[in-house]
């Protein structure tokens, strides 16, 4: 059983490393998948939160590969190395790998406290509801030592479904939110905001997306394009007729900003998803964050023919680039662009 186990931690020292390195080599965007985490669930079969786990040590295993040989060894397990992550330097990384070495999670999250410290509770009684039916509860006796607990924190916002065609919401929101869904039922002419919330959040839905939906966009705009379209294709039909010797060629594009009419279209054709798709025909699956692409590169072409743009999350993106004009080329890019934002905000701050 022993060997086993040894076999075990030297496997996930190897699948740790491994990860780092199709990290740092950018495989799982070039297998078409939209990061390492949807490569772990969908390629590899690993569950999402062993996924979250192993990328977290894999990320710190990169600088300190240390981790990996206390992995491979057992003197540290997988849960352990996730709770030293974070707390990982280059002036402690052989401490603590050293002091937690056979420790428990429990031990070293108590061994961390002292990196991390958290707030000390004061003495307190807090009631505590009966659960029996029909019985008044009981109030905690009063002392000018003991106060209450805080309230506990507003849960987590949820969607779960309660029939096949019904869901349950359920969310925490603050005073502004109550006081601008009770201005917006005033609007819409929906009496009772509090009763009827569904009808005036699905108004608030319908008004935010015939706004901002590229799909809806493009529809309308179709509608209004046909008649110019049709007018501008006899226009140009008559002036070819009149110069059947002259070449009509379009102007070259003075911004790198896409129209957003062809942008609509684009993505549209593309099914409002990354097309970015690997060898073995695996397609990305991000459908949020969708940028448009030049396949012939705007810098050399300076145009936004249709037919050359496709649809790429912001990673994708970013990898097709640095593959057309080298990763350096890229992140000088990226930091002269970050460091110009910081500029101007400190000229805006300066002004304000």
């Amino acid at each position: 059983m022993a060997d086993l186990v040894r076999v075990e931690n030297n496997n996930v020292a190897l699948v740790i490393a491994h990860l780092a390195e199709i990290s740092r080599r950018k495989v799982d965007l070039e297998r078409g998948y939209r990061g390492l985490f949807d490569y772990g669930v969908q390629r590899l079969g690993l569950s999402e939160g062993s996924v979250a786990l192993r990328i977290q040590v894999a990320n710190v295993a990169r600088r300190f590969p240390q981790i990996l040989a206390a992995l491979a060894a057992g003197r540290i397990s997988l849960t352990v190395a996730g709770r030293l992550a974070r707390h990982l330097r280059e002036d402690n990384v052989e401490t603590l790998l050293a002091d937690c070495a056979g420790m428990t999670k429990r031990e070293v999250e108590a061994y961390l406290v002292r990196f991390d410290p958290q707030p000390i509770f004061g003495p307190s009684i807090r009631k505590r509801p009966d659960a029996r039916e029909g019985t008044a509860p009981q109030s905690p006796p009063q002392s000018p030592l003991l106060e209450p607990l805080p309230l506990p924190p507003t849960p987590a916002g949820v969607l779960t479904p309660a029939t096949p065609e019904m869901y349950n919401l359920r969310f925490g929101a603050g005073k502004e939110f109550k006081l601008q869904l009770e201005r917006l039922a005033e609007v819409l002419g929906i009496e009772n905001p509090a009763k009827n919330m569904a009808e005036v959040l699905k108004r608030a839905l319908e008004i935010a997306l015939e706004v901002k939906d590229p799909q809806r966009r493009l529809e309308r705009r179709l509608e209004r394009e046909r008649q110019r379209e049709k007018t501008a294709v006899e226009s140009q039909s008559a002036a070819v007729e009149s110069r059947p010797d002259e070449v009509v060629v379009s102007e070259p594009a003075t911004s790198r900003h896409v129209p957003v009419a062809a942008r609509d279209r684009v993505l549209e054709r593309a099914g409002h998803q990354c097309q970015f798709t690997g060898p073995d025909g695996t397609r990305c699956t991000a459908r949020t964050g969708l940028q448009i692409e030049h396949e012939r590169p705007f810098a050399m072409y300076h145009s936004h023919d249709e037919r050359f743009l496709s649809v790429l999350c912001r990673r994708h993106n970013q990898l097709r680039a640095e593959q057309v004009y080298g990763a350096e080329h890229i992140q000088a890019r990226i930091e002269a662009g970050r460091l110009e934002r910081t500029r101007t905000s400190r000229e805006r701050c300066v002004e304000a």
